[in-house]
């Protein structure tokens, strides 16, 4: 009787060769960067092992020694060589010495994103929550989201989006329907190879 217990109990212990599910992770706290005259943000990402400004193109303000800043940091950083472009996000090489690449937010190509996907959009400190709602189609080039709570959009364009499942920035938001408490947006996910 106590040999078929112990039995018994071991059979419901999960097996060392099963798979485990990944756990997704925490987004982290991120410091948009801006330039002064204008609204929008940019951010800092490494994709292997090089370091890049991200941002989308409708916000403007992105030529080669174009100043970014970011809060408590006195130096601000240059663009000075745009490298990758899509339909309205662009990358661009920046003076290294001006940011440092421990806050480079990590990017991994080649993620499948579905609807139903957790996301999170970054910004000036913000982990603003929100769920993938549909990609897209045809000629469209933005996945659409909505966001757990309304959140103040104004100036938020060029966030970077991301994914906990990845542990990675997998995009730039582009769009949100109201300026003051938004709930529904756009954004483009990066694709580089």
């Amino acid at each position: 009787m106590l040999l078929q217990l112990v039995l018994a109990s071991l059979a419901l212990l999960p097996s060392c060769s099963e798979k485990k599910e990944a756990s997704p992770l925490a987004p982290p706290t991120y410091e948009t960067l801006h330039t002064q005259n204008t609204h929008g943000a940019f951010f800092q990402l490494r994709h292997q092992n090089k370091f890049y400004i991200a941002c989308s193109i409708h916000q403007g303000a992105a030529a080669n020694g174009t100043q970014l800043f970011r809060p408590h940091t006195p130096l601000p950083t240059l663009l000075t060589e745009r490298i990758h472009i899509q339909k309205d996000l662009h990358l661009w090489k920046y003076d290294p010495q001006t940011l440092s690449e421990k806050d480079a937010l990590l990017y991994l190509p080649e993620i499948k994103l579905l609807k139903g996907d957790r996301i999170f959009i970054l910004n000036k400190g913000q982990k603003i929550p929100a769920t993938i709602t549909s990609l897209p189609k045809n000629q469209q080039f933005r996945f659409s989201y909505k966001s757990d709570r309304p959140f103040a959009a104004g100036g938020m364009s060029g966030s970077p989006i991301f994914l906990p499942r990845s542990g990675s920035v997998i995009g730039v938001l582009q769009t949100a329907n109201d300026k003051r408490a938004a709930t529904r947006g756009g954004f483009e996910q990066i694709t580089l190879p």
